[in-house]
């Protein structure tokens, strides 16, 4: 399944936690651990109270809250933290309004996983995909860098020669990009897919113009890679439906 992304701009609110599937169980959601939401005005807004035209909206702050598992037998802790702002919405079907506080992550360890992580997908691919998660909520360039490297362990992983024998007669270590077009002799569409998630991955490296967006697709394309490498949902149903039309019923098992 593609990231959703609305997960990661919903806001939290003192008695609501959006459904964040627990990152250790993958069973469980996220509640709020009693007692361990935190937040404080910062210093600029409490500056703007002074003008004439203030109104609790213009209010903003920092927030830190303890997140835990509400499956009684994993409560796994996620650490949350970000800004904050107060908006007025209507808080009853008779047309009542407040003011309520909306508190928005950039940072949550550990982040629920953000594409699907099958058991049967490499160790260390699954390990610097869990640190682009983490990193996708507000460090976009951190989570560009462990996209690359999660391309190039699953490059370990397939086997793809690190070095080749230069002029000299000695090992020369080979680049990720020549190491992605050697790929192309054996599956060139797998080739071209970990060519886009390296070149993502390489803005988080060289530019500061990676967006959440742009990680998102990263994502989305090795979700797609992995799946159809160690998965293949998508090569046992083209088969599936091949038997059925064949047998014009249902296929034998």
């Amino acid at each position: 399944m593609p990231v959703k992304r609305a997960i990661l701009s919903e806001p939290l609110t003192k008695t609501h936690i959006p459904n964040w599937h627990c990152p250790a169980c993958a069973g469980g959601y996220l509640k709020h651990k009693p007692d361990a939401l935190h937040f404080s005005e910062t210093s600029e807004s409490r500056k703007s109270h002074d003008h004439e035209a203030w109104d609790p909206d213009w209010t903003d702050y920092k927030f830190s809250a303890l997140l835990v598992c509400n499956n009684d037998r994993c409560q796994e802790p996620v650490v949350v933290s970000g800004v904050g702002k107060v908006d007025l919405v209507q808080t009853s079907d008779d047309g009542d309004y407040d003011y309520v506080e909306f508190f928005y992550a950039n940072y949550v360890n550990p982040s629920p996983a953000l594409i699907a992580l099958s058991p049967s997908y490499p160790s260390e691919v699954i390990l610097e995909l869990k640190k682009s998660f983490v990193a996708s909520w507000g460090d976009y360039s951190a989570a560009g860098n462990h996209v690359r490297a999660s391309v190039e362990r699953l490059l370990d992983h397939l086997k793809e020669p690190k070095t080749k024998l230069g002029k000299s007669g000695k090992r020369e270590r080979l680049s990720l990009h020549i190491r992605i077009l050697g790929l192309a002799r054996r599956d060139k569409d797998l080739s071209d897919a970990l060519l886009a998630a390296k070149w993502l991955g390489n803005a988080g490296s060289h530019t500061d113009d990676l967006t959440q967006n742009d990680v998102c697709d990263a994502l989305d394309i090795l979700e797609s890679v992995l799946d159809d490498l160690f998965v293949r949902h998508k090569a046992r149903l083209k088969k599936l439906v091949a038997a059925i039309n064949r047998k014009k019923g249902p296929a034998k098992k």
